[in-house]
């Protein structure tokens, strides 16, 4: 992923300044007390990035390779922080999950 803009620790990596083209629907997901998969949608143009971001005051967990997250385990996706840009793969496999209670996930599945 390309640098951000500078902060006191360094270049702010969390969004890819690479173009961004959605493919499909931007979408929400408030049921994130039971681990949600996420499948890249099925159309012609195959998706190689997800953008996601964090929309109530929960932080969540996410796994990229199948195994399951939980509110300990797994990358941790932090409450108000602009959208994260995740490059994808086809063995890819998202799951994510809250931290606690009350959590809301955006996201755009991309290119």
């Amino acid at each position: 992923m390309a640098g951000g803009k500078e902060t006191e620790s360094g270049p702010d990596t969390r969004v890819d300044l690479a173009p961004f083209n959605p493919i499909g629907t931007h979408q929400q997901n408030t049921a994130l007390d039971v681990i949600v998969a996420l499948v890249p949608p099925n159309t012609a143009i195959r998706a190689t990035k997800i953008m996601v971001q964090i929309i109530a005051q929960q932080n969540l967990r996410y796994t990229l390779d199948g195994s399951a997250p939980t509110p300990t385990f797994g990358f941790r996706l932090t409450d108000a922080r602009d959208p994260v840009v995740l490059p994808i793969g086809p063995d890819t496999l998202l799951q994510f999950i809250e931290e606690g209670g009350g959590g809301i996930l955006d996201y755009v599945w991309g290119q």
